[in-house]
Formats: C-alpha cells, structure tokens, sequence
C-alpha cells in the first residue's frame, strides 16, 4: 500500500484533483494531508468535502485550521467563514478532530515543525501545528536556525507550513518539506511512500493575491460593527479610506458617517439620564436612590450624573460600542 502525502492545499482544488490524477490515487492508498487545507485559494469549501468524504484519508492540524478552532481569525479566515455560511459550525466541529501529528514505520508526518530530541507524542501542539506561539518557541530555543537544519531523529519527518520555494527542500532520509505555494501560484506537491517520489502540479496564478480584492467588501460588510470599540471602528475607517476598492471606500464612509450619527446622540443621552436620575431621587430621595436605579441598563450613567457632570467621553467609555449604546438609546426611549 502507498501513502501519498500532499503539502498545503490552501483552497487549490483544482490542483488537488490534478495532482491526484497524475499520482495515480488508488482507494487502498492513505492519502494524507498535512494541514492548511482552506484559506487563501478559491475553493476551501470543496477541499474540505473532498478530504472529509474520502475514506482512508487521515488530515493534520494546519496553523490556519487551528485559528479557525480558536476563532483567531485574521482575513482569510473570514472569508471561509463566509465561504462555508451555514456550514461553518460543522466545519469547526469537523477541525476540532483533527490529529497534530501522524506516524508510521515510514516516516513521522506534521503540518509545521518539531522540537529536536523530543518524542512525537510529547511535542507542544503549538510546535507541531506552526502558530505564533509554536514559532516564537523554537525562536527562543534555535534563534535564527531553522529548526529543520538541527533534527537528529532516525524518522524521516515530513511536513509543510514554511513555502520552501518551487522544489520542495529535502534531507535524504532526514527532512522533506513540501509547501511549495501552490495558493501562492506556486506548486502543489505529492510524496509518494515508500518510494519518496515526488509528484508535482502547476498553479496556473497567485489565487491569493485575486481573493484578497474580490472578497474586501464582503468581509467588511459581514464584520459585527456593532460589537467593535470605538477606537477599533475607527481604526478600520482609517486603514481602508484609500482603498483601491471603490464599493469598500464608499462602504467605509457610510460606516464612519453611522458612528458619527450614533456619537451625535451623546448631549440627548446625558440629557435624558439627568432627567430620569431626577425623577429618581423625587421619588426615592437622594439617598435611596441607588438601589432603584440599579434596574436600569444606565445605571452607571444615573451614579455619574448624580456624582458629577456625564462627559462624552465618560459615555463612550461606559457605553464602549455601537450595541450598548443603541441599547442605552432604546431604553431612554430615544428615536433613532
């Protein structure tokens, strides 16, 4: 029986079939896959069916499954998220199973990295999958040396993770690392076991660099604006105004001209505060008050109102995004 490794397929499907084709795949072949099997190329939606679907298929834990599990999502993440819609939840839970590592009589198989004279099995996850901490790890040990240039094991290991150029980097018998860029318009790459073949196929361009423009507006339309900060909307308004993107800089002002709008609301918010923390304490008096107010999804307001003059500022602070005060507003019966 083979087993025919495939380096990181990025959303390639396409060249995933293509490379499947020209290896020859047969159903008693174990096909694995070493992780990062969405993000950035075209389709991610179909790779994962495919790989999900095929029996005798093992998949490896990639650092972008793992930021997709712990909803660290950077933007390609959020365009899978957009990809797979209603599916999402089953794709996570599909992730959540997925080993960080494999190993036969063969070889030892990983999406990223290992710790030198360290069993496979105690391994950190963080080193094996090829996160940020996983890299600031073996930084802290190696410093500049790749970590592949120290490995002293007996078992070949087997992993993809770093784009090592064109022609996958080997160590005879020690080191063959396979992420030859296929999102990237490089190479998706196969090695065939026992035999260490290499079976190679061409991505025909940078599918990457054309799924970073066509999903901008989307992503923006799609972001929760209502639970961001007000310095992180901001933030986000700023970074995209000189977009290339006509429809996501158009998007964009609306989005500014929104916060804008909510923010011009403050003086009613304080107003009404000051008018209800009155009508409190003619009820209740100045110092039973309190207790009353506590009802009332403002109450911090009521408490500085009544302490002090409320600022815009002390309202964007209490009131730190566009959900809460909306629902301030809402409560104080303001019209928006």
């Amino acid at each position: 029986m083979r087993t025919i490794v495939v380096g990181d397929i990025h959303g390639c499907y396409e060249e995933l079939l293509h490379l499947l084709t020209k290896v020859k795949l047969r159903e008693e072949d174990c096909l694995i896959s070493l992780g990062d099997i969405v993000d950035r190329g075209v389709d991610s939606v179909k790779v994962y069916e495919f790989l999900k679907q095929r029996p005798n298929t093992i998949v490896l834990m990639g650092n972008h499954e793992r930021k997709h599990l712990r909803q660290t999502l950077s933007y390609s993440q959020e365009i899978v998220k957009l990809q797979f819609g209603d599916r999402y939840v089953e794709f996570l839970e599909w992730v959540s199973r997925l080993p960080y590592y494999h190993e036969t009589e063969n070889a030892i198989f990983v999406h990223a990295a290992v710790e030198d004279g360290i069993p496979i099995h105690q391994q950190k996850e963080e080193v094996l999958c090829g996160c940020t901490a996983g890299e600031k790890h073996l930084e802290k040990l190696y410093g500049r040396t790749y970590w592949s240039q120290l490995y002293s094991g007996t078992k070949p290991i087997i992993f993809g993770h770093h784009v090592v150029g064109n022609e996958p980097l080997i160590i005879t018998g020690k080191i063959y690392g396979i992420d030859t860029g296929a999102c990237h318009g490089g190479r998706l790459t196969a090695l065939i076991l026992p035999t260490f073949e290499i079976v190679q196929v061409q991505a025909p361009k940078d599918y990457w660099h054309d799924e970073m423009i066509k999903w901008q507006l989307p992503v923006m339309q799609a972001k929760p604006w209502g639970s961001y900060k007000w310095d992180k909307i901001q933030a986000i308004c700023n970074d995209f105004k000189t977009s290339s993107h006509r429809e996501v800089v158009a998007f964009m002002r609306e989005k500014q001209k929104w916060v804008n709008h909510l923010l011009s609301f403050a003086p009613t918010i304080i107003l009404k505060v000051e008018e209800k923390l009155t009508e409190l304490i003619s009820l209740y008096g100045q110092d039973n008050f309190k207790k009353p107010a506590s009802c009332f999804s403002y109450a911090t307001l009521l408490y500085k109102a009544n302490a002090s003059h409320l600022t815009v500022d002390f309202l964007k602070e209490t009131l730190p995004t566009p959900d809460k005060w909306l629902q301030v507003m809402n409560d104080l019966e303001i019209r928006y």
